[in-house]
C-alpha cells in the first residue's frame, strides 16, 4: 500500500474529531452531576465515571499503538470516531446507571484509539509542519474544554437527548471526512539517523516529564475549583476562576502556533515548567488568586505541544510514539490527581497548590534530564 496522504479536509477532519470528542469527555464535569441527579446516586459513585474514562483510555491507547501502522489511514483515523458515536448513543438510550458506565467504558476505549490514531497520523508528515498540526489539535482540545462544558451546563436539564445526539451527527460527519480525504497506510520504521542515536533513554525521560505535568493539569483541574471554596470563593466565581485558567492555556498556544517554527522546543519546554512552581507558590502564598491562576495557564500552556513535538523530533519515522505519548499523559493523568485528593482529605484543600509543586518539580526534573542528553539535535 502507499504512503500516508492527507489533504488539507483530512488534516482539518481530524483537528475536529480531536476538538468534538475530546470537548465530549471534558464535559463530564457537567454530566456526572446530572447522572447524579437522574439516578439517585452518590458523588463517590457518581466519580466512578472518571474513573473509568481513564481505565478504557489506557486499553484504547494500547490497541491503537498496536494498529495504526497495520490498517489503511483512514479507517485507522475514523473507526474510533465512529464507535464514540455509538457510545454516545448508549448514554442517550441507557436504562440504568451501569448501562450508562458501559457506554462511558466504550467511549473511553475508542477516545483513546482516536487520540493516538489521529495524534500519530497527522504528524507522520514530519518537521516543523508535524509540530504545526500537534499544537493545533492541542488548541482544538482546550477550546472545546471551554465551550462544551458550558454548553452541557445550559442545555442538559431540558435538551439532554437533543444534545448528544449532536455529537453523534458531528461524530460520523467528521469520520466521513477524514475517511474519503486520506489515502494509504503508515508502514515505515525509524529512519536511519535515529537507528543510530541513542535516543532511548532521552525518551524514555521525556515521557516521564509528559505524565508528570498532564498529571498536575489534572489536578490542576480537579482541584482549584476545591482551593478556591476553601478560601471563601463561591461555587460559581471558583468556576469561572478554573475557566480563566482553560483560557490562559489557550491563549499562550495560540501564541505559540504563530511562531513554532522558531522555537526550540526543548527550551521552551524547560522555562515553562520551571515557571510552574512560582506561579503555584503565588497561588498558595498571596491572596493574588487572578494572577496567579493566569500565571498558572500561561506557564503550563506550552508543555504538552512543545514536549509533544520534542519527542516527535527525536523519533523521526516511529509509527508508535504517539501512543506511548499518551500511554504517559493519561496514567500522569490518573495517578497525581488521586494521590493529590488523598493528602487534601487528610491535611485541607488549602494546601493544594503546595501538594501540586510534587508533580511541577518531578516534570522539571525529568525534563532537564531529557535536554541534557538531546541539547545537540535540537541546535541542529
Amino acid at each position: 500500500m502507499s504512503s500516508l496522504q492527507l489533504n488539507k479536509n483530512s488534516v482539518r477532519a481530524a483537528i475536529a474529531t480531536i476538538g468534538v470528542l475530546g470537548g465530549f469527555v471534558s464535559g463530564y464535569g457537567v454530566l456526572v452531576p446530572y447522572y447524579i441527579d437522574k439516578y439517585s446516586l452518590d458523588l463517590a459513585i457518581g466519580g466512578r465515571i472518571f474513573a473509568l474514562t481513564g481505565l478504557s483510555g489506557l486499553a484504547g491507547v494500547f490497541i491503537a499503538t498496536y494498529f495504526v501502522d497495520k490498517i489503511k489511514g483512514a479507517v485507522a483515523g475514523s473507526i474510533g470516531t465512529v464507535i464514540v458515536a455509538i457510545g454516545i448513543g448508549l448514554l442517550i438510550i441507557a436504562p440504568t446507571w451501569n448501562f450508562v458506565l458501559f457506554g462511558v467504558v466504550i467511549i473511553g476505549v475508542s477516545f483513546g484509539i482516536v487520540q493516538v490514531a489521529i495524534g500519530q497520523l497527522v504528524v507522520d508528515v514530519g518537521g516543523i509542519e508535524a509540530s504545526r498540526r500537534a499544537n493545533k489539535n492541542n488548541i482544538g482540545f482546550a477550546t472545546a474544554s471551554i465551550l462544551v462544558p458550558s454548553i452541557f451546563g445550559l442545555t442538559l436539564q431540558n435538551y439532554y437527548a437533543y444534545v448528544l445526539s449532536l455529537f453523534i451527527v458531528l461524530s460520523f460527519i467528521i469520520a466521513a471526512v477524514f475517511y474519503s480525504n486520506t489515502e494509504g497506510q503508515l508502514h515505515h520504521e525509524p529512519e536511519e539517523s535515529h537507528k543510530k542515536s541513542n535516543h532511548n533513554s532521552s525518551i524514555t525521560f521525556l515521557l516521564l516529564g509528559i505524565s508528570a505535568y498532564v498529571g498536575l493539569e489534572a489536578a490542576a483541574t480537579g482541584w482549584i475549583p476545591s482551593y478556591l471554596l476553601a478560601k471563601g470563593w463561591s461555587t460559581s466565581k471558583a468556576s469561572l476562576g478554573l475557566s480563566v485558567f482553560f483560557i490562559s492555556l489557550l491563549a499562550i498556544r495560540l501564541v505559540l502556533l504563530k511562531y513554532i517554527d522558531k522555537l526550540n522546543f526543548g527550551l521552551v519546554t524547560l522555562v515553562s515548567v520551571l515557571c510552574l512552581i512560582p506561579a503555584l507558590f503565588l497561588l498558595y502564598a498571596t491572596d493574588l488568586y487572578w494572577i496567579a491562576i493566569i500565571f498558572l495557564g500561561l506557564s503550563g500552556g506550552p508543555v504538552f505541544s512543545m514536549a509533544f513535538a520534542w519527542v516527535v523530533k527525536i523519533s523521526p519515522g516511529n509509527a508508535r510514539i504517539t501512543g506511548f505519548i499518551f500511554f504517559s499523559s493519561i496514567s500522569g493523568s490518573m495517578i497525581f490527581p488521586y494521590l493529590i485528593g488523598i493528602y487534601m482529605n487528610k491535611l485541607g484543600a488549602e494546601f493544594a497548590p503546595l501538594f501540586m509543586m510534587i508533580p511541577s518539580g518531578l516534570a522539571l526534573v525529568f525534563f532537564l534530564i531529557g535536554y541534557r542528553s538531546t541539547i545537540q539535535q535540537l541546535s541542529n
